[in-house]
């Protein structure tokens, strides 16, 4: 639920207004065994500035559990520390997110990031390099940097972009993007540039780009005011990346987590992209077996879906 609605979704439309709370509490407590918030409680603004949720969390008699998947803790903690006393485990989807729990005297356990295989057709990585966008199109993603990147690319590498954000409709006039994109297939904002700009597809699609792709980016880390990510972190796409056959190319911050150093490679700054992205074309990185049997490996040992739910049940004590 994020901050300004007055609607979860659960199968259908879940009202926590104060008016209809109560009858929706009684609708969970007569359809539901246990509770699992994927994400934790939104924060206050303008719009929202009370924490109309909390009776979800106070007055709902079944077992409960939370993730915290971000590093924003600071901004909601003031709501967020009065949901805690009420969940039976809380779990955050990384080590780089439990620091600022931790230091507040909060048990949080970090699990990682749930990650569960796609099932259908496979497909073959395409003959000719192809280099994808899978993220957010927010500042924290570090999107202006890539696609100041892009137009230095390798002649030799498609650029497809994917996802969307407040940033796709903030840069889509801007000399930026108009550098960067040619063909814009959402909203046909076209520039002069080389990449193609899909926007938000559907996950077997993505799944689809991620085992077509050569390369899949993301700067998360590179201009950032939170902590959480100034020590390195990574997202779900890092992780597609890895197992579908991607070389994700991250900020070196990614160098303080626990991703495999030779599963990846880091830039410092946006301009270092075009030489890393050819010097993996020549040596071969992008293509290594080893590589790619090592990166699979490493996600399935280390963040099944399966595992990480197993963990989570065991806090219900059902």
């Amino acid at each position: 639920m994020r901050g300004g609605d007055t609607r979860i979704w659960i199968d259908g439309e879940f009202s926590h207004h104060p008016k209809q709370v109560a009858a929706s509490l009684r609708w969970l407590k007569e359809n539901y065994d246990v509770i699992h918030f994927g994400f934790l409680c939104p924060h206050p603004t303008k719009a929202y500035p009370t924490p109309d949720f909390l009776p979800v969390f106070t007055d709902l008699d079944l077992p409960k559990t939370g993730t915290i998947t971000d590093g924003y803790w600071d901004d909601y903690a003031e709501w967020g520390e009065q949901c805690i006393p009420y969940l039976n485990l809380i779990t955050t989807s990384g080590m780089h997110y439990a620091q600022a729990l931790i230091e507040r005297g909060i048990p949080v356990q970090p699990l990682g990031i749930p990650f569960l295989p796609g099932t259908g057709r496979s497909y073959p990585r395409d003959r000719e390099p192809l280099l994808i966008w899978p993220n957010q199109w927010k500042n924290i993603k570090g999107i202006n940097p890539f696609l100041d990147a892009v137009p230095s690319l390798p002649d030799e590498l498609r650029v497809e972009l994917y996802s969307c954000g407040i940033r796709y409709y903030q840069l889509r006039t801007e000399d930026r993007w108009l550098d960067a994109v040619g063909e814009d297939k959402l909203f046909g904002f076209h520039g002069r540039g080389r990449a193609t700009y899909f926007g938000n597809v559907d996950l077997p699609r993505i799944r689809t780009a991620f085992q077509r792709a050569w390369f899949s980016v993301c700067f998360q880390g590179i201009a950032t005011r939170k902590a959480a990510y100034k020590a390195g972190s990574y997202n779900n796409t890092e992780l597609e990346a890895l197992y579908y056959g991607a070389l994700p190319i991250l900020h070196e911050s990614a160098l303080g987590t626990d991703l495999p150093e030779s599963a990846y490679r880091t830039v410092e700054t946006g301009d270092e992209l075009p030489d890393v992205v050819a010097r993996a074309l020549r040596d071969g990185t992008v293509k290594d077996s080893e590589r790619l049997r090592d990166a699979r490996a490493f996600v399935l040992d280390n963040y099944s879906a399966y595992t990480q739910y197993e963990t989570i049940r065991k806090a219900w004590r059902l």
